[in-house]
């Protein structure tokens, strides 16, 4: 029997493992992180620029070195804060839907055990936590929501009632302050949403001037979110232990959870394609060009940091990188593709199978990009990257609907791994949550699966099979199921006690038909 062709997929969960960040914390750190090494890098790379070329004079802004270099800041948290109501409010309130739930999930591997917290909360008010709960106590505004499921919650009202014990508590007070604020925000994002949608509920059609006065009411973004941003963002939080408070305890869990909201809902997306545009036109708007720029060396250093414990296991392993040369001796891989940016996937892949290709949908830490020309660098020395006449910035697509790029490089990576995908018999993706802005490789595997490919997916977590179908074929568009087999993963890559690609082989030689012999 020959073997099977395989395509696989690695999305960011498939790096977790190997104590890289999750996607949701790759995007607060992107926030947190100095960047005065990479404004001192960009200011360089300005200097070594010849002024006397066309490039130089009709590109560049007149006296361009002298000129002001701009990075993201405090001010744009409103920006953020705006996008993320509108474009994640429905997660948020889901979230916060069902807060309960993600606080156990969190305390799974946090500092203090639940058992210990609940233990804290009994001492500190002669309650069960649980007991006491705010569902009656507090009601929202019905025009905001009918119900509200927050108050009901048995971690959100032990917040509340250590704030009634202990009003000084200024740290938990922001805290939940903050979580209120997503709250009310979000609410009030759907209701200004649905208020521009029907100012007037009914009118003629061929009168136009009723559609002028869509639009009107907006959100004071600045009263919501901002509270939460500046604690992620500004404060350290400290690890805590069964000794210390419970007030200390019970804050330092309602920040992590409020953490945990922030990198689940986060959405840049829309400051950065304000700002990718005048990648090509700095003359246009020199400050919104150099943060965008400095933004992606930014994000370049932070992927590319290392610490020794790392590069072990990155060396060594255990990781579904290195899981490949185990589904190798029973299957022929033919493409790699990832959304995620490190180098050493590539480098790992090629250790065990050099002829493999790699492709990186969403850029490199070893690709750059020459916005001028519209052209990719790929894996350039350092020697070139130091010759080279003209501004380049790291490949690297974040949150971002301008991807892919136009450039011929990037397309052709496109179409390669389709077709590739589209000769394999399996096609497993790993780690990979189709959010949204990935909307364009979302595409690539919908078309795919429209085409008869069956989509194998690996989902982290023991969630019900048919939810998680449902899940996904609402993610991917499709009309239906029928295309799509889930696999819930364990922590230790195993599906129902078998590593994740024997699962894999065995679901494919139970699909295939039976063979009937000749008679």
């Amino acid at each position: 029997m020959d073997k099977p062709a395989v395509s696989l997929f690695f999305g960011a969960g498939a790096e977790v493992g190997y104590g890289l960040p999750s996607g949701g914390r790759f995007a607060l750190d992107l926030f947190r992180i100095p960047v005065d090494q990479d404004k001192g890098d960009f200011k360089e790379q300005l200097k070594s620029l010849d002024n006397t070329s066309a490039y130089a004079t009709k590109w560049l802004p007149d006296d361009y070195l002298k000129k002001r270099i701009h990075v993201f800041g405090k001010s744009d948290y409103e920006g953020i804060i705006a996008s993320s109501l509108e474009y994640r409010k429905d997660d948020i309130l889901s979230y916060l839907e069902q807060l309960d739930q993600h606080v156990l999930r969190l305390l799974r591997s946090w500092d203090v055990s639940e058992e210990h917290i609940r233990d804290l909360f009994r001492s500190e008010t002669g309650h069960e936590l649980g007991q006491i709960l705010y569902g009656q106590a507090v009601k929202l505004n019905s025009r905001l929501a009918e119900s509200v499921g927050l108050f009901n919650s048995a971690f959100f009202s032990a917040w509340l009632k250590l704030l009634e014990l202990h009003p000084d508590q200024t740290r938990l007070q922001h805290c939940v302050r903050a979580i209120l604020e997503l709250l009310v925000g979000s609410c009030g994002q759907r209701l200004v949403a649905k208020l521009n949608e029907e100012v007037f509920e009914s009118a003629p059609d061929k009168l136009s001037v009723f559609d002028d006065l869509s639009g009107i009411f907006s959100l004071n973004y600045h009263s919501v979110g901002q509270t939460g941003m500046d604690i992620v963002l500004g404060e350290t939080l400290e690890p805590v232990t069964e000794d210390d408070s419970p007030t200390e305890i019970m804050t330092a869990l309602c920040h992590t959870v409020l953490e945990d909201i922030y990198s689940r809902t986060l959405d840049y997306q829309a400051l950065v394609d304000s700002h990718f545009r005048y990648l090509y036109n700095p003359k246009a708007h020199w400050a919104r060009f150099t943060r965008i720029a400095i933004f992606l060396r930014t994000v370049r250093r932070y992927i590319s940091k290392s610490d020794d414990l790392l590069m072990e296991r990155l060396a060594t392993g255990p990781g579904y990188y290195h899981d490949l040369s185990g589904l190798s001796g029973l299957a022929e891989i033919t493409s790699v593709g990832t959304t995620n940016y490190n180098g050493f996937a590539r480098d790992l892949v090629h250790q065990q199978l050099p002829s493999i290709p790699v492709y990186y949908l969403n850029g490199c830490v070893e690709e750059y990009y020459d916005p001028y020309c519209n052209l990719i660098l790929e894996q350039p020395t350092e020697a070139e990257l130091t010759a080279y006449p003209r501004m380049l910035v790291p490949l690297i697509f974040t949150q971002s609907g301008i991807k892919p790029l136009t450039s011929i490089t990037m397309s052709r990576r496109y179409v390669e791994l389709y077709d590739q995908f589209a000769r394999s018999d399996i096609i497993a993706i790993i780690g990979y949550g189709f959010n949204g802005d990935d909307g364009h490789i979302n595409g690539l595997f919908r078309s795919l699966a429209e085409s008869g490919k069956r989509l194998s997916i690996f989902h982290y977590g023991n969630e019900s099979l048919s939810v998680l179908k449902s899940e996904y074929q609402t993610k991917l568009r499709l009309s239906s199921t029928d295309q799509l087999d889930i696999f819930t993963v364990d922590g230790s890559r195993h599906v129902n006690g078998a590593p994740w690609w024997k699962a894999l082989l065995e679901k494919h030689i139970y699909m295939q038909p039976a063979v009937i012999p000749r008679t």
